[in-house]
């Protein structure tokens, strides 16, 4: 936390309770009472360690969860664009779709679980991720953004479709800029 919290104007550590809830869907659980108290647990725990190891003491920085975007206008309609965007464009709805289909086993899922079902959950992953982390970091300026792996199609997007990102956005540059935690750039970034 030193490294990159200590370091900037303002922090937010997103605990996405929407994607968790996606996640446990694409498992195959359908009792949706008892996906939200597992999930209210984890972020409860999650919130508590992070206090724990001292995030407290950092006045710029908070811990967010999904009501942080929920009901930002931007985030139905970035999202409904990239939608569009998937649709309208074969090689990055293929994109996206392969992209999802890989990641099918992450999440495991239940003996007898409708592979379609679960195919459609995971794009709906895929997308509704990449939308969060353009909300986080173009929009709502949290330009630095730290992950423990490379987020996929959001990469993907950025590395060859700066183009489209822009015009997605209407942002004549972009600005996010991605560590994965654990990488030499990780120390290198919180240098700056």
């Amino acid at each position: 936390m030193d490294e990159f919290v200590a370091k900037s104007q303002l922090s937010v550590i997103f605990l996405c309770d929407r994607l968790r809830f996606l996640s446990y869907r694409i498992r195959g659980l359908r009792d949706v009472q008892k996906v939200n108290a597992n999930i209210r647990i984890q972020l409860d725990q999650m919130t508590q360690a992070l206090i724990k190891v001292g995030l407290g003491s950092y006045p710029n920085a908070k811990v967010a969860d999904w009501s942080f975007v929920h009901d930002d206008p931007q985030y139905a309609s970035i999202l409904s664009s990239l939608e569009e965007l998937v649709r309208e464009d074969s090689q990055l709805g293929q994109q996206a779709h392969e992209y999802a289909t890989s990641l099918m086993n992450r999440f495991g899922a239940l003996d007898g679980q409708d592979f379609g079902e679960r195919a459609s959950l995971q794009f709906k992953y895929v997308l509704e991720e990449t939308v969060l982390s353009l909300i986080m970091t173009e929009i709502r300026g949290y330009n630095v953004e730290i992950y423990r792996r490379g987020m996929g199609f959001v990469d993907f997007l950025y590395s060859g479709r700066r183009g489209d990102l822009m015009r997605l956005l209407n942002k004549s540059t972009l600005d996010r800029r991605f560590v994965s935690i654990g990488s030499e750039s990780a120390s290198r970034t919180a240098s700056r």
